[in-house]
C-alpha cells in the first residue's frame, strides 16, 4: 500500500510538472523580472482551443503570466486610451502579437503588444511589458498579428 501511495504521489508530480511546463511555468533567476514575475516563458509554447464565450468566438489562443496588478487593456498598439483592464493574479490568454511605439513600466521598456480581451468584454492590447518574461522583448510563443491579421481582431 505505501509503495502504491508512493507511485502515486510520484506520478502526480510528474503529471504537474509537465502541465506547469506547458503553461510555461517554470523558475527564472529572481532578477529577469519584477516581483511576481516569476517564469522563464510568459507564455505557453503550445496552442489551446477556448470554448466559445460571452464575448467571444471558440479558437486557439496562447495562455499567458503577467505581473503588475490590474493591468490596461488598450484601444490599439501603442494607445493610451484604455478600454479595459485584465488582472495579472490570473494566466490571461492572448491571440496574437504585433510591434509598436515602446511602452515603459519603471525601468522596464519594450514595444511588443499583445490582442486580448479585457475582464469587461472590450478587445484591446496590453503592453508586453507586464509579461512574466517579456520586459524587454516579444514573447516568441505568440503568432504574429501582422502575419496573421485575423488574429488580432474579436472573434
Amino acid at each position: 500500500m505505501r509503495n502504491i501511495a508512493k507511485s502515486s504521489v510520484a506520478a502526480f508530480a510528474v503529471m504537474a510538472a509537465a502541465v506547469a511546463t506547458a503553461l510555461g511555468v517554470t523558475a527564472a533567476p529572481a532578477s529577469a523580472a519584477p516581483s511576481g514575475a516569476q517564469y522563464d516563458t510568459a507564455c505557453n509554447v503550445t496552442y489551446s482551443y477556448i470554448s466559445a464565450g460571452a464575448h467571444h468566438g471558440a479558437g486557439d489562443v496562447n495562455y499567458c503570466r503577467l505581473w503588475g496588478g490590474s493591468i490596461g487593456v488598450r484601444s490599439s498598439p501603442g494607445s493610451s486610451t484604455l478600454v479595459g483592464t485584465v488582472n495579472s493574479a490570473n494566466i490571461n490568454w492572448f491571440r496574437g502579437d504585433t510591434l509598436s511605439s515602446q511602452f515603459c513600466s519603471g525601468s522596464y521598456c519594450n514595444n511588443a503588444w499583445a490582442f486580448t480581451e479585457a475582464d469587461n468584454g472590450n478587445w484591446g492590447w496590453v503592453p508586453e511589458v507586464y509579461f512574466s518574461s517579456s520586459n524587454t522583448s516579444w514573447d516568441p510563443n505568440l503568432r504574429s498579428c501582422d502575419a496573421n491579421p485575423g488574429l488580432c481582431a474579436p472573434f
